[in-house]
């Protein structure tokens, strides 16, 4: 029970549901902020706030365009590195990491100076999306009140969750996405408990955000259905193109990250450069600057072309990458719709060429590549799919959706491993599957656990006096050594639970007849990030320490009991050290 909680008297479900509203309310507000922020660098910017870019730009002399996005990088730069460092990432991975491995404490410092950075980028032309600061914005907010309020872990996590579920709700005007987001991306957990609080905080935000900005929906949607049932193969072969497009994505995202990163030039300069490249993509392709909705827009209505679609393919991966690699600020989540809608919309125009009695028109793939290349991209298919169906209000083309987002997940899942947001974690040294820092892990040597006091017993033991041993003993893993001493195995109840013995038998069997022979070891220069790999690939929870010039001498063990601990205190010194 929280501090908060005590002092009040109220039990801790009312009193997460009114910090829910609350940061419903605020956090509502704070999208809206953010969203006339944008407006307002953007008139700055380009004369006008309108959020057809295109248009805008058609009225700008072709050198004001290259050199917009320079200014803005120009300002960018230092903003963050010397007022706002914390603000630099995509918003969501580090509201994941925070989640993760901080028990949901985040700055709010970061959340307001990523608002700004993220208003400027968006505002000067930055080929960006918004709905990921959001979410780092919501979060900061959220983890601001309750460090205030002295939460539990558990109670932090779960309003960091309604933070981040309030800033998708408010930006897509989708409550049920939001929702989804927060307990499929940022929490993991869809427990009652938690999802009672994080369903109110996106309701009220979703209110908030339909009294000020009024009742509709982020893109203009048709109703599409589903014509035949023999479109499903070709739904299907757009959820291989969307994930293939997707792992492209990624890799070129990261690899203008590392080039950038090259660049002997101090990092706020950086900024300008790829302000520059910007320009000069978009005096050609004046699409992909800004969050693209408009564009997206005339995509989902059939009002583009198949070559020019394809086109922006390749060109908004180029500009999204060189926006975010040289340091502007901003999320993916729009650049992934972006890309879907144009890998969709050029895909569809084929398909309906081809068999224009079985097919859809182009905006129906248009949509459903939306929500595939969300759902691959970010690790989030059961929200993209929610999306899509609260932008739409249409069951209809949810099968094909449904289809399209599921594949597309499974060939990243399988071929690229990650998330856009997990790759960017690990690229930091963070590996959430294992809910761990890979960083801190390595850090940590084996020789500094290693228990040295354990058991071994003869290989020529037999089975019967090993029981009699297990018994009379605490351990329950024994290292098994031949005549010399040397480590030739490993035996433990497991090993002689499914064994049947005949009266007397189990005098003649030995140790050795039935031990595991092939023993996973470690050395004391090893690591705890090697060490916990080994236990998870092999299912085993002791691992022996051998000398390294020597594998079959043994040095002592450890266990995961004791590599927990170790990680565990070390994490803790950090953060009070910090």
């Amino acid at each position: 029970m929280s501090q908060f909680t005590k002092k009040i008297g109220v039990s801790e479900p009312v009193t997460l549901s009114i910090l829910a509203v609350v940061i419903g309310v605020v956090v509502g507000y704070g999208a809206i902020l953010f969203r006339t922020l944008i407006e307002i660098f953007q008139h700055i910017f380009m004369g006008s706030g309108h959020e057809n870019v295109v248009e805008i730009l058609s009225d700008l002399s072709w050198w004001y365009i290259i050199i917009m996005p320079m200014i803005g990088g120009a300002i960018i730069g230092p903003l963050v590195h010397f007022l706002f460092p914390g603000s630099r990432g995509h918003g969501v991975p580090e509201v994941m990491s925070a989640v993760a491995l901080h028990g949901g404490k985040m700055n709010l410092r970061d959340g307001l100076g990523k608002m700004m950075a993220c208003s400027l980028s968006i505002g000067s032309g930055g080929s960006v999306g918004r709905e990921g600061p959001v979410v780092h914005l919501g979060a900061t907010i959220s983890s601001f009140l309750g460090s205030k309020l002295q939460l539990s872990t558990r109670h932090m996590r779960t309003i960091v969750g309604c933070g981040a579920a309030a800033g998708i709700a408010a930006s897509f005007n989708a409550p049920i996405a939001g929702v989804m987001f927060a307990l499929e991306v940022i929490l993991a957990d869809y427990g009652l408990a938690t999802f009672s609080p994080i369903v109110l905080s996106s309701v009220i935000a979703t209110v908030i955000a339909r009294l000020h900005l009024g009742d509709f929906p982020a893109f203009i949607v048709p109703h599409y259905t589903l014509v035949s049932i023999w479109e499903i193969p070709a739904y299907v072969g757009l959820g291989v193109l969307c994930g293939v497009t997707g792992i492209i994505f990624m890799k070129v995202l990261f690899k203008s990250e590392d080039l950038f990163a090259l660049i002997p030039i101090p990092r706020y300069l950086k900024p300008i450069i790829g302000g520059f490249l910007l320009g000069v993509i978009a005096l050609t392709f004046p699409q992909v600057m800004g969050v693209g909705y408009d564009t997206m827009n005339m995509a989902l209505l059939e009002e583009m072309a198949g070559p020019l679609m394809l086109t922006l393919i390749f060109v908004k991966i180029i500009a999204t990458s060189v926006t975010l690699g040289s340091g502007f600020s901003g999320g993916v989540f729009t650049p992934s719709l972006f890309l879907g809608a144009m890998v969709g919309g050029s895909y569809g125009v084929v398909a309906h060429e081809l068999f224009p009695a079985i097919s859809a028109g182009p905006g129906a793939y248009t949509l459903v590549g939306m929500g595939a290349m969300a759902a691959s991209v970010l690790g989030a298919p059961i929200a993209s799919i929610l999306i899509l169906f609260e932008l739409t209000g249409d069951y209809r083309i949810m099968l094909a959706l449904m289809v399209a987002s599921i594949v597309a997940t499974v060939l990243i899942n399988q071929l690229y491993k990650d998330s856009v947001y997990t790759a960017a974690l690990r690229r930091h040294g963070i590996d959430l599957r294992s809910g761990r820092e890979v960083g801190l892990l390595r850090h940590i040597s084996i020789a500094s656990i290693i228990n040295r006091e354990f058991e071994t017993i003869p290989d020529t033991m037999s089975i019967k006096q090993f029981k009699i041993r297990m018994h009379n003993s605490q351990e329950d893993v024994f290292l098994v050594v031949d005549s010399e001493g040397d480590l030739c195995g490993i035996i433990s109840f497991r090993n002689i639970r499914g064994e049947v013995f005949e009266d007397g038998l189990d005098e003649l069997v030995l140790v050795r007849d039935i031990a595991t022979k092939n023993v996973m070891t470690i050395n004391p220069k090893d690591n705890l990030q090697t060490a916990f790999h080994l236990m998870d690939d092999n299912d085993v929870q002791h691992l022996p320490v051998v000398a390294e010039n020597n594998p079959g001498q043994v040095l002592g063990v450890v266990t995961n009991h004791d590599m927990v601990r170790a990680y565990n205190k070390a994490l803790m010194e950090r953060e009070t050290s910090s």
